[in-house]
């Protein structure tokens, strides 16, 4: 069954490693910048119609469409958020990490000259970000990382069945 997600979230600025993670994951995550202050953070998400995801205990407390993340590292974040925000794993790698534009698949003749000879020859297709330009593939990078995904999924199923 398809998980239909209508949340979109916010995460403050001691959150960027999870924010990259999440939007491998396929979710639409904004990250504050840098000079924001809390109240900014709050009328911002507010304004967006934004869950906010912050490790600022008070901040959370400010504002109630939020979560506290608890863990200082990065499977606890993730298996707090996927325990509360189950993951549609047809929508992984369908944003880019870097600037959470949606990435298309587009064939590998329409990239060849923006990428390393190697990936050329080895691949027939790669996501592109229209925002940025970043380019990915599913090289052995994209393979560990779907191992690390697919095992904090399994970890979190396991808990629940159990």
């Amino acid at each position: 069954m398809t998980n239909l997600r209508t949340e979109e979230f916010f995460a403050d600025r001691m959150l960027g490693r999870l924010t990259r993670w999440l939007r491998m994951m396929g979710y639409s995550i904004e990250y504050a910048p840098s000079d924001w202050d809390d109240d900014k953070i709050i009328e911002y998400c507010i304004s967006s119609n934004l869950f906010l995801l912050t490790r600022d205990w008070e901040l959370s407390n400010r504002y109630s469409y939020s979560m506290y993340v608890q863990s200082e590292n990065i499977d606890g974040q993730l298996a707090q958020f996927l325990s509360r925000f189950p993951p549609s794993r047809e929508l992984f790698f369908t944003r880019c990490p870097v600037c959470n534009g949606k990435t298309s698949r587009l064939p590998m003749n329409l990239v060849a000259d923006r990428v390393p000879d190697g990936v050329r020859t080895r691949f027939d297709s790669a996501f592109v970000c229209p925002n940025c330009g970043k380019i990915y593939w599913e090289g052995t990078h994209y393979v560990s990382i779907l191992k690390t995904i697919n095992s904090i999924i399994t970890r979190l199923e396991d808990h629940f069945v159990h």
